[in-house]
């Protein structure tokens, strides 16, 4: 589904790229996590992977398609349909309710959002076990509730892959645990997940391992 070759990204004033000449290989349904220490390059190729940046060499195809030398607007679009992220701050909007916040991604244009789309960001916040707090604003919810409803955004416009860059970084381990089995529930139904941690113990909880150190994959388990 995913594949990169001889990825590498450098930064200026760094004295070694971020992703020194990765290669990977994704499969349809995986659960892949990528681990290694803060520096590793994990976040960086996470990035080139979901369409977030572009690397300086190399390539990274989805579905058979370069998205490293796509425009703009299709790589736009695949972060729109195909791809959702989702970040370590869950980035919701404190004036708007957790439903609301899930119907953002239908808001863009001058159209209203329709029935339709109600009914299906009713639904992720069911699958995401928040059917009960549609109402209440991000200052209401738990840490581990405002990240459910952050992946409930991300999967609004039914993605085929989510990108999850560190989604229990700023939760305990309990609640921390509780998002990581949101996510194997996820791809039981069919999600591929990416996802970046430093977190040894939910990185086990994925289907396969890659370690990085110094930009490079140096392992896989």
């Amino acid at each position: 589904m995913i594949m990169a070759r001889a990825l590498v990204k450098c930064y200026s004033g760094a004295d070694k790229p971020a992703v020194d000449h990765v290669d990977l290989r994704v499969k349809q349904g995986e659960f892949l996590s990528i681990a290694g220490r803060s520096g590793s390059g994990k976040t960086t190729l996470l990035h080139i992977l979901s369409s977030l940046i572009r690397p300086d060499s190399g390539e990274a195809l989805f579905l058979g398609r370069d998205i490293c030398t796509a425009s703009e607007k299709v790589r736009n679009s695949l972060r729109g349909k195909d791809f959702a992220v989702v970040f370590q701050q869950h980035h919701l909007l404190p004036y708007l309710s957790a439903l609301e916040n899930v119907l953002l991604p239908f808001m863009t244009g001058l159209a209203p959002v329709g029935e339709k789309q109600e009914n299906a960001a009713r639904a992720l916040l069911r699958r995401v076990g928040l059917e009960h707090k549609e109402r209440s604003r991000p200052g209401e919810l738990s840490g581990g509730e405002q990240q459910r409803v952050a992946i409930a955004r991300a999967l609004a416009r039914g993605a085929r892959v989510l990108f999850a860059d560190e989604p229990t970084g700023s939760l305990d381990s309990a609640t921390g645990a509780s998002v990581i089995q949101l996510l194997r529930e996820l791809n039981a139904d069919g999600l591929t997940v990416l996802m970046v941690t430093h977190n040894e113990e939910f990185a086990r909880r994925s289907g396969r391992v890659l370690r990085m150190a110094d930009g490079r994959i140096t392992r896989q388990e």
